[in-house]
């Protein structure tokens, strides 16, 4: 069967362009749904300054500020995913982010000590939540939270809840490379690392409520004093990760989990996220530094190379 598009909204938020396609007419559901990525976007960023998220880093080792349903539910699941990962997602890890995007732009690398500084202010165990005032604080200066490891999967099963209470039952959902389809299966390609982009590695067959999150070091690169640099950063070294993968692509039921674990699955390596992800009743395909491709079993019979 091929779907013929009926109606699509493409926007720009989050820091990445997003596409909500529906093979049925519903133009309030697409007005519904990109307002509410875009208040979302509004609530999450860590660079507007109108953001709760600013107001949370600017306030750090000061006082707590009270923040919108959002806001506290998804740092409190963000908590919950570096417990999980043993800390290896972790949201208050911008200040090495920030640090490292600062190297790109100099061309010069961080020397140890100011690495050693930055990796001091990053500790998920330093948020401190107040359920009952629905308040958020850092415990010290310096630290920051930034959710862009997560609020992309938040926003997509935002946006399927609001296509599901329009009564849409055929879409897909693609927030730069997290993918949620709706109705029939389909087939979601999985980029080819350093290959043009649309350039597919393999393509996952998957079915209705399916959620597809991809995350690669091949995104966002570049080589200074011969040291290739991305932006995933193990917070173990406060240095780029290097696992031995060029890339992961997770399948399961919420596209929030999926999107956190992403990260956690790349640092970790292929062989030692298995268990976390079959614990989770997560299926993965991963691609390695030489090329190999490795998928869960449960995963194989619906993979095309």
């Amino acid at each position: 069967m091929i779907d013929t598009v009926r109606t699509q909204k493409i926007f720009f938020a989050m820091g990445t362009v997003n596409t909500v396609t529906l093979f049925e007419e519903s133009d309030e559901a697409l007005s519904a749904a990109k307002e509410r990525v875009k208040d979302l976007d509004r609530k999450l960023s860590a660079y507007s300054h109108d953001s709760e998220i600013y107001a949370i880093n600017s306030r750090a080792g000061i006082s707590p500020v009270a923040v919108s349903m959002d806001t506290f539910r998804l740092i409190k699941h963000s908590v919950m995913y570096s417990r999980l990962t043993d800390g290896l997602f972790d949201i208050t890890s911008r200040p090495l982010s920030q640090l490292w995007k600062n190297a790109v732009k100099c061309g010069q690398l961080p020397d140890e000590n100011t690495l050693n500084e930055a990796r001091k202010l990053v500790n998920y165990r330093d948020i401190i939540l107040d359920y009952q005032k629905r308040t958020v604080m850092l415990k010290n200066k310096g630290q920051q939270i930034d959710l862009g490891a997560i609020a992309k999967g938040y926003a997509a099963d935002e946006v399927r809840n609001i296509l599901h209470a329009y009564g849409i039952e055929n879409a897909v959902i693609n927030f730069g490379g997290t993918v949620i389809n709706m109705g029939q299966q389909r087939n979601i390609g999985i980029q080819k690392p350093f290959a043009p982009n649309g350039q597919s590695a393999a393509s996952i067959k998957i079915g209705n409520g399916k959620a597809v999150v991809s995350s690669g070091l091949y995104e966002q690169f570049c080589i200074i004093d011969e040291s290739f640099i991305h932006h995933i950063t193990d917070i173990r070294t406060g240095k780029p990760s290097d696992s031995g993968l060029l890339g992961v692509s997770l399948v399961g039921d919420n596209a929030e989990e999926l999107d956190a674990l992403a990260t956690a699955a790349f640092i970790m390596g292929a062989e030692k996220s298995m268990e976390l992800l079959k614990h989770r009743n997560i299926e993965a395909l991963f691609i390695t530094d030489d090329k190999k491709v490795y998928v869960t079993e449960n995963l194989r019979e619906k993979i095309r190379m």
